[in-house]
Parts: structure tokens; sequence; C-alpha cells
């Protein structure tokens, strides 16, 4: 429920199998026998073992290119980038990588199978645990506590963050301390400029007005529009309105050591009726609760959509494809930005801070895994460190220099058309350990070359802004929730109806379907129905306030 499925809804599907993984798993996530795995050692290796490094070994894995497409002809087995890998684990790796589309599927009957190859690499670490507890996998602490390559990228800290609710470590996370922080809202700033003469709007009014006057000028613009996002009916451009009043659907608030729905709140209801009264004039898109991901791009790039919400990690990319014209041609004139902090707030906000976004953790839901199948799990694990070195790192992000960069005085540039080529950017996918933001580095000089150096500051200075807001208010609290079962099954099972709920009530209340009164009346309905989940989010905080202001939980004190 809110946030908390909200950040992980971004690669995580519902749980599809409950049934048993195969005979000879046991209970805890350990070997057949019940015992911890014999991590590597320097000293006191017997000679057998140190023969057994020294020959080649064979294994499989199975992982997820994460929607990061291979082009053909390039071999999962044997390739430049793995094949660093394979070189620093003496092995030979046979993997398995189904598509994207594919992968959920192949890998809920994985698990169900119990036939698990050596080495999982998976998003849905909620699944690989729940199979874990009963066997499927091994607990990794005492070969994380003796890897210094592991550990220079995965801190103790982020290893504590991946621990089981049953307190294993079965899964190697993959770190995202290197994204930019926060999430804010995305503006065309060209259009700022064209048609408020470069001028911010402060208030929630002056950027109606904005939507107002450039649907004026030019009428064929769909200038507020939304992107049904799965089960979210609204979602990026959908919720600007309600961001602006600290109400994002979907979300909870910690008010007065209570937690509540946004869609309970004042600023919900007002931020909906603004939307009703754009919706009226004929700014709010008509199609605003049945736009695919395809519409809502066409409409996004070429109908002068004015603003969405975004993470910050994807505004410098999307700002250089649009700058490179690959989303569209007539594009490259369009600039975005983030846009500053309302300097007139809503009257009905309880208070500003809630408008901010909140930091992410510094691992994300990936994770490798060793199999408790596995006939070598000291080579298993050879593998995993693997992922973790500085030469498969620099491979994937910076390449070779004289091929994919030049180097003068200590600095580094990008040599963007050879680095982005198809043939190599694939390895991205590669990047399990460091993380799909770990090149920050040379994205960031990638960019520049592309928007200029004044272009590209505007971004960046934007996205500090956003970043600081993100500090202030710190993790969220549904990071480290965690319910008895019985309370955590009844929160699963009505989470999703509570959202289907709001969804509902939200459109109908927008399109004019019912009256605002009416709607107040979903609210209290939604309140009989869903009001427990939130109970439990307030027993949750009050019994844990000091540890989660230890964490960084600053909401625990509003």
């Amino acid at each position: 429920m809110g946030n908390k499925t909200k950040r992980s809804a971004l690669l995580v599907a519902a749980i599809l199998l409950l049934s048993l993984v195969a005979a000879g798993c046991t209970s805890k996530g350990n070997d057949a026998g019940g015992n911890s795995p014999s991590p590597l050692k320097d000293k006191g290796s017997t000679p057998d073992a140190a023969k057994k490094q020294e020959e080649k070994g064979k294994l499989k894995m199975f992982m997820t290119d994460s929607g990061i497409p291979t082009p053909d002809g390039i071999k999962l087995s044997d390739n430049p980038f793995i094949n660093i890998v394979k070189d620093y684990a003496n092995v030979d790796l046979e993997i398995e990588k189904p598509s994207y589309q594919e992968y959920k599927t192949k890998f809920d009957l994985l698990l169900a199978s119990g036939q698990l190859p050596d080495i999982v690499h998976t998003m849905y670490a909620a699944d690989a645990i729940k199979r874990a507890d009963e066997g499927a996998f091994l607990d990794l602490k005492k070969y994380y506590d003796q890897s210094p390559l592991v550990q220079k990228i995965i801190t103790p800290e982020m290893m504590e963050l991946a621990k089981s609710p049953s307190g294993h470590y079965y899964r190697i996370p993959m770190a995202a301390n290197q994204s930019p922080q926060g999430k804010g809202l995305l503006v065309r700033f060209d259009l700022v400029k064209k048609y408020n003469n470069g001028k911010w709007p402060e208030s929630v009014e002056e950027w109606a007005d904005l939507m107002r006057k450039i649907k004026k000028a030019e009428p064929d613009s769909v200038v507020l529009t939304n992107r049904v996002n799965g089960q979210r009916v609204l979602s990026y451009g959908g919720i600007v309105f309600y961001t602006m009043y600290g109400a994002e659907p979907y979300s909870v608030r910690v008010q007065d050591g209570k937690v509540y729905s946004t869609f309970q709140l004042p600023e919900y209801r007002e931020a909906t009726e603004l939307m009703r009264q754009l919706y009226e004039e004929g700014v709010l898109d008509k199609e605003f609760a049945v736009n695919d991901l395809a519409k809502w791009q066409d409409k996004y790039v070429n109908k002068n959509v004015l603003m969405s919400t975004d993470d910050a990690n994807q505004v410098l990319p999307f700002a250089r494809n649009l700058k490179q014209g690959k989303t569209n041609p007539n594009t490259v004139t369009q600039e975005i930005a983030f846009a500053p902090p309302l300097k007139k707030y809503p009257s009905v906000l309880k208070d500003p801070k809630y408008t901010y976004s909140q930091l992410s953790l510094p691992i994300n839901s990936h994770g490798l895994y060793i199999s408790s199948k596995t006939k070598d799990r000291d080579r298993a694990w050879k593998v995993i460190e693997g992922f973790a070195t500085e030469q498969l790192r620099e491979a994937i992000f910076w390449g070779k220099e004289g091929e994919t960069y030049t180097a003068k005085d200590g600095k580094r540039s990008p040599i963007v058309e050879k680095l982005n080529d198809p043939s190599r950017s694939w390895s991205l996918q590669l990047a399990l350990i460091p993380g799909y933001t770990a090149g920050r580095e040379v994205g960031d000089a990638t960019v520049e070359q592309v928007l200029g150096a004044d272009y590209t500051k505007t971004i960046l200075d934007s996205m500090k802004a956003v970043a600081d807001q993100a500090a202030k208010a710190g993790l969220g609290f549904w990071n480290f929730e965690q319910f008895p079962k019985d309370v955590a099954d009844q929160v699963d099972k009505k989470g999703p109806e509570a959202n289907d709920f709001i969804s509902k009530a939200t459109v109908e209340a927008i399109m004019g379907k019912i009256t605002m009164r009416q709607f107040d009346d979903r609210v209290k309905e939604f309140t009989e129905k869903y009001g427990f989940i939130f109970d439990e989010h307030t027993k949750y905080i009050t019994a844990h306030k000091d540890e989660l202001r230890k964490k960084g939980v600053m909401e625990v004190e509003w």
C-alpha cells in the first residue's frame, strides 16, 4: 500500500505460484544438511580445495536483462563482458536469460520446480526470499564477510537492508547509491520560456493558468495528461497537481503521529476538484483515464504536455534523447528541468514538507542468489565476486581508451557514438552489483557533450533542489516495515483492492460522473473498509519510533 507499493512496483509483479520447492530443501535457506556455507579462506584451505580452485568449473546462471535488449549476434555465455567474470572465477558459465516479457513466468516456474541453477539473478526479492526460507538459497553472510571486493561496493549497512525478515542474508543486493535522489515535477522549460517569459509559475493557480494559456494558443495541445500504469490509473502527468498539494495518489502521509491514506486528506479533495475543473475546460486530456504507454509517450513528446512527475535519475538521459531527436526529430528544441518549489502553497496544505519526495534506499530489489543445490558453492561465490570487479565496471561504463573514450590531463571524455553503440551498451545489464547507475560520471560527461554546459547546469541545479528536499524528508518508514504474518496477509490482500477503490472514485469525480459530495461519501466508505491498513501502519511506527529515527526516517516526528 502507499509508497511502499509504489517503490517496489517498478519491477515487482504479483506472486503467481505458491507451490513448495522440490524435496531436498530445508528451512532457513541453508544447505540440505542445515549447515551454513563454508566460505573461501585464504588460510587453512585443504590441498583438495586448492586443487579444485585451479580446475575450471562449470556452472549455470539464470538472470534477467532488466529490459535492456541484447542485440542479435551476442552470445550470452561468451562475450568480452561476461568473459571477465568467467576468467575471474575460472569457470565455464552457461547463462539462461529469458526475454524481459517472459522472465517473471519462467522465474516462477523455476522456483516452483526446485531445479535451480547455481546462481540466480532476480529483481523479485520477495518471491526469492520466500523460497529461500524454505531452503532454496544459501545464506551468504560468511562469504560476504570475507570478501573485500564485494564489501567495497555493498556496505554492511546495505547488507542489513537486504536481510530477510527471518534474519538471513540470502541476497547480495544491487547498489543504487549512485543514483540521483528525489522525485519532482519535470517541466517543458521551453514552453515556460515561450508562454511565460521564462518565469516559473509560483503557485498552483499560476501553473493552471499557464496550461490554459498554452491550450488556447495551440488548441491541438494535450497540455495535461496521464498514463495508466498497471493497477494505478493515475501516474506521471496525472498526479502533478496532487503532488503540489502534498497528496500523491496511492501514497501515505504521517501527520501528528498517525498514518493516513492521502485519499483521506482534504488536500487530495481540493486537488481532485481542480482536476475536475480542468477536465471540464478541456485542459485535461479527455483520455486521461485510458492512455496506455504508447499513447502517453506519443502525447508527451508530440502534444506539448507541460509537465509530469519523474525520478531524478531519469532526467538527464531523457533530456539527451530529446536533444538528439531519438524520440522524434522535432524534439530537438524541447528542454526539460525540474520545477522549483512553489513560493505560494495552497492554503489547505498542512505543511510544505508533505510536497517533498523522500530518499530512496541505497539498494534496490535486484539481487544475486546461490542455490542450495549447487555442487560448487565456493566457485559460485567467485562468480558473484566477478560481477563486483572493477575490470567489469570499467568495461561496461567506460570501455577502452582510444576506442570509447579519450583521456587528457587525467580527465576522460566519452566518445558518445562509440560508447552508446548497441553492440556494447547492452552490457549495462551485467552491472549486477555496482548497479545500473554506477556509471554516473560517464553519463554526466556524455550528457554535457550533447546538451552543452549551460543547459546541463540548469538541469543539474534543478536536480539538486529536488535532492535537497528529499534529504530533509529522509527515508520512508515503509522501507523497513514488517508486520506479523496475519496482519501482512490482510494488508497484502486488501491493498490492491484499496488502490482500485481510489482509482475509481477519483476518476469518477474528475469526469463529473459523481458529485464532490458523493466523493466525500466514497472517502468515508474507504475509511470504513480499508482504514485498518493505516491503523496498522500507525501501530508500527509508534512501536518502532526510536529504531526508525536512527535509520533516517524523519517522518516519525511528523
